[in-house]
């Protein structure tokens, strides 16, 4: 990069000494132009006094940052600090609420009304009684890091400001700070930042610290996005937000992010394009309403800004849109980031204590909004669930049914989660016949449409509305396609048992005589993978049933299907009791149902000492972790292992590949990302350990890097390029559209999975939802049994797809086993993990890791 000019040099000169220590005393009047020194309270410590450096020079380690607001907590009658959970690596999740002390003395009354919106009967909120409720949170991504700093200041200056604006503010209003929504992240950020910055600052956009190693900071400890965690709640610290969330329902929500350094500040209304038909227009309007003031703050500043360009506003995924599903504002704002104390851009050079500013001073003025605005904020909240009741009463489907006695561990899940959601559940008075499936009383659950949770039943029962173009990120969210749980939709309530306000105790442990011939467990239980990864560890010795049996009990016979768990009584280095008692303190741990056989001899199907039950090998298992793999992808899979399972997987660099023996381990799981500097001695190490027995597991871009590198045998037949269309002329204003048309945002898609197939054990039936997610595409290997999920020839898609990569799509394959030598190869055309919640899918690689010895036998077709 050429040198500065020496103006620009100048302009360099000048912002770094704006973050050094002798600007001490301008810090108050740079943040906050317009105030005075005389309207704050001396008493309160500005987060300088009380950090010892000026905001803007460092970044605040998060345990830093709630010392001081403990500080605040314990000297203003203004503060309430709340711990509300705790991160994966224990760090506390917290929320400050602040108001005027005559509200601080009654917040659980306060808290209360607006916890009872949703609930029948529950009286209007009056503006002239209750106060408006802002949230702003903030370091969703840890990474965005002038959130947290902005989060003090605002803290301080609604705690410590005694100006008759600020007192009116709190007088009207409850202001919910979160302050660090990912802190894990945050820490690995600021740390990052604070290790390599130096007292001669480098502006640099290369430089190292403006460019944190893998997995930056972005996301949490098990590399989650919390930004797309807010449906599907798979992430501790997504829980303790929601429980927060319910108990206050913000009129307004302002979730603060960064973006590009070349870019400037965002904030909505985004394109009517992305907006969601299943909500009122008025939420929406109401961005246009809070836009005025976000505008006259950046106006003030002379901050560059802009709006209605980008960015979804349609998916309860988002922490800027979830209140929009409880007749709140949610907005998205972004601030160009600095990544460090001050950054080259096209706009000029970038300070952090800049990028401070433009939070704090969009936050002030959205609390001043709402409190200008309430009257019709709690217009819109008021009206809001009583639409939405009304709009449940108008669907097509009036109620939706779900429950698999099979598999309880899946039912509780969803039952949970609904539940966390503040959905109305209840239970099946009697039995009810859908598409063929019958649900039963004590296995099954309702959730009517009729209730004032109804936008969000929909966001996990149906399909997610179309869209009008492309889109900003993932355009499907059907949570219930993505467990493959067992679920029908009513054009008919049914008559509603009690409401379910708890999830049932799971009925894990073992059934039957002290003295049996055999253990067994139904794999079609969610939580069966937790019991076998704990058998295992323990030496105890498991098989598995590649083919249905029914087998005799003492209660009666066992219909049991692919994939189920035998334990033998014989063998085994435990001795009888200290076996049952393992099988039993397992399965309770689990929360599954072990059964007691009394005969090796089957009612039907194969016997216990047939050569179809085969025994299981302890997995040990590889996660390649590192620059180039997609963290999120590879995360999930770590997640599912560590949290779900029980199960240690060790974490290797891609360095390590070709440098370490591979002969320990009988699984290597590669997810999604960029593989092209892998040397041919690390290819080559991969190719042996597979040749001598490995199987290696792949998603997405390292399937097709795998197939590219020659790790599996080439495809039996390249499917034909579509024709090409002649390139259309189109109008450059276009481009951005056109461009962001062409994207894949992720996709619900139709496929057909054999579930005879070890891949697919445990599956409940054929059909089978997939997420799709890139443009990868899988060719029929030549194994006849070795194209375990094929997308449909015409497939359901739900969300926005492509048309070239939707006409590609009809009848490829998404998931395909290879025999490769002694060992084999899963390729995965998109990620079976997806965010976390995918888990009829995850389900596919669990199998892998744990079933790898059968996937592709020898001998019936492998090549």
């Amino acid at each position: 990069m050429p040198s500065p000019s020496r103006s620009f040099k100048a302009l360099l000169l000048a912002a770094a000494l704006c973050v050094a220590p002798a600007a001490v005393q301008a810090q108050t009047a740079y943040y906050f132009p317009t105030a005075q020194a005389s309207e704050f309270d001396p008493a309160i410590p500005t987060p300088e006094q009380f950090l010892g450096y000026p905001i803007g020079s460092r970044y605040t380690r998060h345990d830093r940052l709630l010392d001081y607001l403990r500080e605040l907590d314990r000297l203003s009658d203004r503060v309430t600090l709340q711990e509300v959970g705790q991160s994966y690596e224990g760090r506390p999740l917290v929320a400050l609420l602040i108001s005027a002390p005559s509200n601080q003395a009654r917040l659980d009354d306060i808290r209360r009304e607006r916890a009872a919106l949703t609930e029948p009967g529950a009286a209007a909120l009056d503006p002239a009684r209750s106060p408006v409720v802002v949230g702003l949170y903030y370091s969703v991504h840890g990474n965005e890091t002038s959130n947290g700093e902005a989060a003090l200041l605002t803290a301080w200056y609604l705690a410590a400001s005694r100006s008759a604006e600020v007192q009116d503010w709190l007088e009207k209003a409850v202001v919910l700070i979160d302050p660090a929504q990912n802190p894990d992240g945050r820490d690995r950020s600021a740390n990052w930042h604070n290790a390599w910055s130096a007292n001669t600052l480098v502006a640099d956009p290369v430089d190292r610290d403006h460019n944190q190693a893998w997995p930056g900071g972005r996301t949490n400890h098990y590399f989650t996005d919390l930004n797309r965690d807010w449906l599907a709640v798979t992430q501790q610290e997504t829980r303790a937000k929601l429980a927060l969330f319910h108990q206050w329902r913000p009129n307004v929500q302002i979730d603060f992010h960064e973006m590009g350094s070349n870019s400037t500040y965002y904030f909505e209304p985004s394109p009517e394009s992305m907006e969601s038909p299943l909500l009122p227009k008025a939420s929406y309007d109401f961005n246009v309403t809070l836009a005025r003031y976000h505008a006259a703050a950046l106006d003030r500043l002379g901050s560059l800004y802009y709006t209605r360009e980008v960015f979804d506003n349609f998916s309860p995924v988002y922490g800027s849109t979830y209140p929009d599903f409880h007749g709140g504002v949610g907005v998205t704002v972004e601030q160009a980031s600095s990544r460090g104390l001050i950054q080259e851009t096209d706009n000029g050079p970038l300070v952090f204590r800049f990028t401070i500013r433009n939070q704090l001073q969009v936050g002030l003025a959205t609390v001043g909004g709402a409190v200008a605005e309430r009257a019709g904020l709690f217009g819109l909240q008021n009206d809001f669930f009583r639409s939405a009741e009304q709009q449940g009463a108008r669907n097509r489907n009036a109620a939706f049914v779900f429950g698999d006695p099979h598999n309880p561990g899946l039912t509780r899940q969803l039952l949970d989660l609904l539940l966390v959601h503040n959905i109305r559940v209840h239970a099946l008075s009697a039995p009810v016949t859908v598409d063929g499936q019958t649900y039963q009383p004590g296995s099954a659950y309702v959730v009517p449409s009729a209730q004032p949770q109804f936008r969000l039943v929909h966001s996990i029962f149906e399909e997610t509305p179309g869209t009008n173009g492309g889109v900003y990120g993932s355009t499907s969210y059907a949570i219930a396609h993505a467990f493959d749980i067992r679920n029908g939709r009513l054009t008919r309530a049914p008559a509603l048992g009690a409401r379910v306000t708890s999830v049932p105790e799971a009925a894990g442990g073992l059934n039957g005589p002290a003295n049996g011939y055999a253990y067994v467990v139904d794999w079609r239980d969610l939580n069966a993978p937790r019991l076998l990864a704990s058998l295992l560890r323990q030496d105890v010795k498991v098989r598995v049933a590649l083919a249905p049996f029914t087998g005799r009990s003492s209660a009666g016979d066992l219909e049991l299907g692919r994939g189920s768990l035998v334990i033998p009584t014989a063998g085994q280095t435990l001795s009888g009791e200290a076996l049952r008692a393992a099988v039993d303190q397992a399965a309770r741990d689990a929360g599954v149902v072990a059964s007691t056989l009394i005969s090796g001899q089957s009612v039907s199907g194969v016997d216990l000492g047939s050569d179809q039950i085969k025994p299981i090998e302890a997995p040990q298992i590889a996660l390649i972790m590192g620059e180039g793999v997609s963290a999120s992808e590879i995360g999930s899979v770590w997640f599912a292992l560590s949290e779900r399972l029980g199960q240690p997987a060790t974490r290797l660099d891609p360095a390590q590949v070709g440098r370490i023996p591979l002969d320990r381990y009988t699984s290597i799981v590669l997810a999604g990302g960029r593989y092209d500097d892998w040397s041919d001695d690390r290819v080559q190490a991969l190719k042996s350990w597979v040749q001598a027995g490995g199987s290696l597991v792949t998603f997405g871009t390292a399937s097709r890097w795998a197939v590219a590198k020659g790790l599996v045998p080439a495809p039996a037949a390249a499917r034909e390029e579509a024709a090409k269309p002649e390139v259309e002329r189109r109008d450059f204003a276009d481009r951005q559209d056109v461009l962001s048309e062409q994207r894949s945002s992720g996709n619900l898609v139709s496929a057909d999975v054999d579930i005879t197939h070890p891949l697919a054990f445990g599956v409940p039936d054929r059909d089978l939802f997939v997420n799709k997610e890139t443009d990868v595409t899988l060719t029929r290997v030549a194994d006849p049994f070795g194209n375990v999920v094929r997308i449909d020839e015409n497939p359901l898609v739900n969300g926005y797809l492509p048309a070239p990569l939707r006409a590609q799509l009809g009848g490829t394959v998404w998931a395909q086993t290879l025999r490769v030598g002694q060992g084999n190869v899963v390729l995965f055309a998109d990620d079976p993990t997806h965010r976390k919640y995918w888990l009829g899918t995850e389900r596919l690689l669990i199998n892998a890791l744990f079933f790898a010895d059968y996937l592709a036998p020898a001998g019936r077709g492998g090549q």
